[in-house]
């Protein structure tokens, strides 16, 4: 069976850039550049890999994970009764010892073919990243949910066809977008709504064929969309990444 993420990160690409890219696991360090990382660890009572979420509440807890077939296994420990009645807080440490396991696995609903991730729900063909929530076909994602065909996002919702997309709802077919809502086919583009077929825009609504905040007209703007997207396919398929992205352009820094 063909892998399906690969499909999808080749009909995404093709639609974005008018070029399918191929071996979607080359662009993994580009793809999470601007992504929160599952943190890797062993379990506490095998060699087996936990990934943890990294975020400030699994913090002080890491150090206890198990997966989620072990947790079920220590579930079945107790205290004896004896235990439980001598039971503080100065010795809670040590009384629990045997059974203070915690996992970041959890898996729910129906999910299938995941691959590297933690906390899923009705998820299926995703690959490294955590809180895969109604996700379909994503890969090196941070929180997506209720997303499909999107790769490197961090906190995407309700949005398809996206590739390095942040902090955004209802997006189809963008890239580079950042802190927007209800955009399509959009490039390099921050705090916007509203907008379709732009490219370097940045705080303005309701806007179509658009150019740094300007409206060109859609035969200009095919031409110069034509042009750029062209030069990122061509970057993409030599060096695997690009240089620029949405946060270091808005700042000069590239």
């Amino acid at each position: 069976m063909a892998d399906e993420i690969e499909k999808s990160f080749q009909s995404t690409s093709e639609i974005l850039f008018g070029k399918k890219l191929t071996v979607f696991t080359e662009y993994k360090e580009w793809l999470l550049e601007n992504v929160d990382r599952a943190i890797r660890r062993k379990s506490e009572i095998s060699n087996n890999i936990v990934y943890v979420p990294d975020v400030t509440f699994f913090s002080a807890i890491k150090k206890n994970m198990v997966t989620l077939e072990e947790s079920v296994e220590l579930g079945k420990k107790q205290l004896s009764e004896s235990d439980a009645r001598g039971l503080t807080l100065a010795n809670a440490s040590e009384k629990l010892a045997d059974i203070k396991y915690v996992t970041s696995d959890v898996m729910v609903g129906q999910n299938a073919d995941l691959r590297e991730t933690s906390t899923c729900m009705n998820a299926q063909h995703c690959s490294d990243g955590v809180w895969y929530i109604y996700t379909k076909c994503d890969a090196y994602c941070f929180w997506p949910r209720e997303t499909e065909y999107s790769f490197g996002v961090h906190f995407l919702f309700a949005s398809k066809f996206c590739i390095k997309c942040y902090n955004s709802a209802k997006l189809t077919r963008c890239f580079e977008v950042s802190d927007s809502n209800n955009c399509s086919d959009c490039y390099f583009c921050h705090n916007v709504e509203n907008l379709q077929n732009c490219m370097f825009c940045f705080n303005v609504k309701s806007l179509r064929y658009a150019i740094g905040n300007v409206e060109v007209g859609r035969e200009k703007y095919l031409e110069i969309k034509k042009r750029i997207i062209n030069e990122i396919a061509e970057k993409l398929e030599k060096d695997k990444r690009l240089n620029a992205n949405i946060y270091n352009l808005g700042c000069g820094k590239i």
